[in-house]
């Protein structure tokens, strides 16, 4: 690993370590992704890093979340995207509830749920209900984008690919049977948190 690597490594713990989180390595966060990880070229001359993980239970999707929780760093996105009953609100809920933001719940009817982590301000949408760019244009998005806290949205396909920031991570979970795949790719200042 060359040194702008790790130092990008340690931007991004140095920026989870805010406020009051527990932040636990991110080299144990490496041991505990199985499959295949790779690394490609993105816009603006930017590395990014991708895995992909089964997950075989609820309880599984849980911790996954809650794993991926303790690396992200301040200011990210993450994306969740997936076919319906695929566990993006049950990665999410064990994302919110890793950072002290209490239980999620499914935000469709409410579009967005604020959660007061522990030093840090957690907004989980879903983007489901809504129908076209102009809906999503009245929804305001920058406002659930903090700087200093983080956002997960669930369906963002819905709303043009250029709203999302270039700093975040991407979670698209697929069905095979009974068992689930989640494809995680990391972008911006995000990128280091899987290297």
């Amino acid at each position: 690993m060359n040194v702008a690597r790790r130092a990008k490594l340690g931007e991004c713990a140095a920026g989870v370590s805010k406020g009051s989180i527990a932040v636990h390595s991110i080299p144990a966060f490496r041991v505990a992704v199985e499959g295949a990880q790779k690394e490609r070229r993105v816009g603006f001359g930017k590395r990014d890093a991708m895995f992909v993980r089964r997950i075989a239970t609820e309880k599984d999707m849980r911790a996954f979340g809650a794993e991926l929780a303790k690396v992200c760093p301040p200011g990210a996105v993450v994306l969740l995207r997936g076919p319906l009953g695929a566990g993006k609100t049950t990665f999410a809920d064990g994302f919110i509830a890793a950072l002290g933001g209490g239980h999620a719940t499914s935000p469709t009817f409410t579009i967005a749920h604020r959660h007061d982590g522990t030093g840090l301000l957690i907004w989980h949408l879903d983007l489901f209900r809504l129908d076209g760019a102009s809906e999503v244009e009245e929804l305001d998005l920058a406002q659930y984008l903090p700087a200093d806290g983080i956002a997960l949205v669930e369906w963002p396909e819905r709303a043009d690919e250029a709203v999302w920031p270039a700093d975040r991570i991407e979670v698209s979970i697929s069905l095979d049977g009974d068992q689930r795949s989640a494809a995680v790719e990391t972008f911006g200042r995000c990128a280091g948190v899987l290297a």
